[in-house]
């Protein structure tokens, strides 16, 4: 009986995790397509936007601050990019992950489409 109470309290916790966690998502994808970013992407614990005049970085966490958890790059501040292993690397200083090479070209191609137009 002990066994069982334990195992519903271990359940109970992981399905309230689950739903805060995609509450979180719903805000940051509520805040890209409010901010015009038509192109985004979900790797590596945070979204990778193309915006209209910039790329956004919002990291996923706990408690959702769109503010905070961010990392805005104008495009005009944008003078070098390169891939380097599953990583597009800015400048040489600002770094972008990603978990697999179709996200990371796809990317890549439309962040050069975005810095040559």
């Amino acid at each position: 009986m002990i066994f069982i109470g334990f195992f519903l309290l271990i359940a109970l916790i992981v399905i309230s995790l689950n739903l805060h966690n995609h509450a979180n998502l719903d805000k940051i994808e509520d805040y890209l397509k409010k901010s015009n970013c038509l192109n985004y992407t979900y790797s590596k614990g945070s979204y990778k936007a193309l915006c209209e005049n910039n790329l956004i970085e919002i990291s996923n966490s706990f408690t959702v601050d769109v503010e905070k958890n961010s990392k805005i790059t104008k495009y005009e501040d944008i003078k070098d990019i390169k891939i380097k292993d599953l990583k597009i690397v800015i400048n040489d200083e600002y770094v972008l992950e990603f978990k697999h090479n179709e996200d990371i070209n796809t990317f890549y191609k439309n962040l050069e489409e975005k810095l040559n137009k």
